[in-house]
C-alpha cells in the first residue's frame, strides 16, 4: 500500500492527498493541476508544506497563482477583430509578496497555437491603436517593491487562421509555468 501525504493546494489552500510516487496532483477544489520536480515522497517536510510547482495548468481565470516567486492573476481575457488580424487581450496582474523588489516584464507571457507556433505580446509603441484608454498597456518592464501591485493589458497580434490552446507565464530559475487552457 504506497504512502499517502497530506499536502496543502498551492492555488486554494484546500486540502489534497497524494501518494508518494506521484509527482502529478489535481486539486478537486480550484481544479488546477501541478507538475512538481520530484515525487512528492521524494520530498522534505518543508518542501511538501510550501509546493512549488514546475508546470501549474489553470483553466479559468480570477485567481491568484504563484509561479517561483511571483503572484499572478488573469482577471479576463477576450480575441477581438483589429483589422485583418485577431487579437487575444489579457488583463493582468501581479503582486509581489516577497521581502525583496522583483522584476515584471511583458515577455513572461507567451500564447501558443494549435500547430506550435508562439506569439508574443506588442508593445504599445507598435501598436498604439490596440491599446486604448480601457486597455492601458502593462508595460515593458517593471520593478516591484514588496507590497506592491501592477495591473494591465497585453495585446497578442495573431494571424486570422490561428486557434489558441494555451496562454503560459514563466518565471524564476530553474523556470516554473502556469499555462491557462483556452
Amino acid at each position: 500500500m504506497p504512502n499517502l501525504f497530506n499536502l496543502q493546494c498551492p492555488t486554494c489552500g484546500a486540502s489534497l492527498q497524494a501518494d508518494g510516487e506521484s509527482r502529478n496532483i489535481l486539486c478537486k477544489h480550484c481544479g488546477n493541476k501541478y507538475l512538481l520536480d520530484q515525487k512528492i515522497g521524494q520530498m522534505n517536510e518543508t518542501e511538501r508544506e510550501q509546493l512549488s510547482p514546475t508546470v501549474t495548468y489553470a483553466n479559468k481565470p480570477q485567481q491568484w497563482i504563484k509561479v517561483a516567486a511571483y503572484d499572478v492573476f488573469l482577471h479576463k481575457f477576450s480575441v477581438e477583430k483589429a483589422e485583418k488580424d485577431s487579437v487575444l487581450f489579457i488583463e493582468v496582474e501581479y503582486e509581489n509578496q516577497t521581502p525583496d523588489p522583483l522584476k515584471y516584464r511583458h515577455d513572461q507571457w507567451i500564447v501558443f497555437d494549435k500547430t506550435g507556433y508562439t506569439y508574443e505580446a506588442v508593445k504599445d509603441f507598435s501598436h498604439p491603436h490596440l491599446y486604448k484608454k480601457e486597455k492601458i498597456y502593462l508595460g515593458m518592464h517593471r520593478t516591484l517593491n514588496p507590497g506592491m501591485r501592477l495591473r494591465g493589458w497585453l495585446a497578442f497580434v495573431l494571424p486570422p487562421s490561428s486557434i489558441i490552446e494555451y496562454l503560459q507565464f514563466s518565471a524564476g530559475t530553474p523556470a516554473k509555468t502556469l499555462e491557462f487552457r483556452i
